[in-house]
């Protein structure tokens, strides 16, 4: 009983602080949103896009290795915060040579700092010290954001943004200082390492490269559309998503929870109704100039249902050090929701770009579910 309550309480901890995380982010967007109207929304939204892709380019698979590798006391940190850091500071020069934006280049920084603290924490199981990292994140965010935003205008968003998350700089400290460099560490699981970051990379390609398409090709005011259906369905996975980030490090310690998993994807049918239902009648009322995102929140909403069971299985790779297979369902999801947006996108607008994305999650649940299977087949072997 007591471990059943611990688990309770770790699951709460995560949960309940990206419950309320998300619902300031989703808050603070729904207000950017309504300022700012469809195209300029869609702008904001393909620059954070472009900050998302570059920052887990430089991250180079930090972010899964360093929860897994922390789960099992190896003193990664140092070593990968050297070389992940480095990549990002060339990114960051990278992008603002060719966009002179630095409100994007500063948050490709911010992105990796907050992403290498996030792992090692979520490694060490420190599941309070993340609430209280991820909350005081978003509170800095909004405020930031929103006070820039009114001295120097739509720049002091992005600005806001990426200054929020400057206090975890210290965080990198602590981690330089508990552990000595040993670049050798990393060698040693190159294999891992590289698994995962195409993993992740085609995560980020699977969020970011739709919106990186849609703005140029279908315009910036579907764009804006498109982003707030997403922000809808941001809050229908609130919950699957936290319960992933506890997963991860207790798969990684053989510690597979079979019931959480049944119950989070039970959930997720239940969160997918609520949105079909309930968020077209929202954004109608709240954002009348968005006049696509009803439709769209509407289909985007049924993609929380595969999302929710791919990821069971994605924490369970992890945990088995096959990152490989975790890439490759991302690489599904990212593949059908791409060739969907170009194909669906040209015959039905904006109805086929939203159902490209349950088509992408559908087909990376498929292939993980198949993926477990014959993994369970060959250890009966």
């Amino acid at each position: 009983m007591a471990k059943i309550w611990q688990k309770f309480k770790d699951v709460s901890s995560i949960s309940i602080a990206d419950i309320i995380a998300s619902g300031i982010s989703a808050i603070f967007w729904f207000y950017v949103a309504s300022m700012l109207g469809p195209e300029t929304y869609g702008h904001i939204t393909y620059a954070i896009s472009i900050a998302g892709l570059a920052s887990t380019i430089s991250l180079l698979g930090a972010s899964n290795t360093l929860t897994v590798y922390t789960a099992k006391k190896i003193p990664i940190q140092p070593a990968l915060y050297v070389i992940t850091l480095t990549a990002g500071a060339i990114s960051t020069i990278i992008v603002f040579l060719i966009f002179f934006d630095i409100g994007t280049s500063l948050l490709i920084l911010g992105y990796i700092i907050f992403g290498l603290v996030i792992a090692e924490i979520l490694g060490h199981k420190l599941y309070k010290e993340y609430a209280k990292y991820v909350l005081t994140q978003r509170i800095l965010m909004v405020s930031l954001a929103i006070g820039l935003y009114y001295i120097i205008g739509e720049d002091g968003v992005l600005i806001g943004i990426a200054s929020s998350f400057a206090p975890y700089i210290f965080g990198i400290f602590k981690g330089f200082r508990k552990n000595k460099i040993q670049f050798e560490l990393v060698k040693e699981r190159i294999g891992f390492i590289t698994n995962s970051y195409f993993q992740t990379l085609s995560g980020i390609l699977s969020g970011s490269l739709d919106k990186l398409i849609i703005g140029p090709i279908f315009g910036f005011a579907l764009l804006g559309n498109y982003s707030l259906g997403l922000q809808f369905l941001t809050i229908l996975t609130l919950i699957p998503i936290a319960v992933s980030k506890y997963l991860v490090p207790n798969d990684a310690s053989g510690n597979e929870n079979k019931k959480v998993k049944k119950i989070v994807i039970l959930f997720s049918i239940l969160l997918a109704v609520l949105g079909f239902t309930i968020g077209p009648i929202v954004s109608t009322s709240l954002f009348p100039k968005f006049t696509d995102a009803e439709e769209i929140i509407r289909i985007v909403s049924i993609s929380v249902i595969p999302s929710t069971i791919s990821m069971t299985y994605q924490t369970k790779f992890l945990g088995m050090e096959k990152s490989r297979l975790v890439f490759i369902s991302s690489v599904v999801w990212t593949v059908t929701q791409i060739i969907g947006i170009f194909i669906l996108g040209s015959y039905f607008g904006v109805n086929g770009i939203a159902f490209s994305l349950v088509l992408g999650t559908s087909a990376a649940a498929v292939y993980s579910f198949f993926a477990d299977k014959k993994i369970s087949n060959d250890q009966i072997n």
